[in-house]
């Protein structure tokens, strides 16, 4: 995938395609991972803003999910990040990315195989 490590709509506000994702997950029937990758795209690629509706949707039909949702998904997509966010915030979690496994945290990409081994508990 072609990356643009400047982006046109960089920084722009996150929130929106978040609350897409989380209410894409919940109402199932796509696919979230390329949902996802629909997303990241369209920002670091395609040079389009992952805040306006019209990404948002594109997004969504592209992954199968059904492109209403952003419009009548967001709202329970933005009360449940309000409620990850505040649970992040009560268990210490920073930066990005950050793993909790029950009390466990990881943090950053080179921490993956150190979680890897505890989920199967070599460590």
């Amino acid at each position: 995938m072609t990356l643009n490590l400047q982006p046109m709509f960089w920084p722009t506000n996150p929130a929106p395609s978040s609350y897409a994702i989380i209410a894409a997950q919940s109402a199932g029937g796509g696919d979230l991972g390329a949902l996802v990758h629909a997303i990241t795209g369209a920002c670091w690629a395609g040079e389009k803003n992952i805040a306006e509706d019209e990404v948002i949707r594109a997004a969504l039909e592209a992954a199968g999910f059904d492109p209403g949702l952003a419009d009548r998904g967001m709202l329970a997509g933005a009360e449940t990040y309000g409620a990850n966010l505040e649970e992040a915030v009560s268990r210490g979690v920073f930066g990005a990315p950050f793993y909790l496994v029950g009390e466990e945290m990881f943090w950053g990409q080179d921490r993956l195989e150190d979680m890897d081994l505890h989920l199967s508990g070599k460590l």
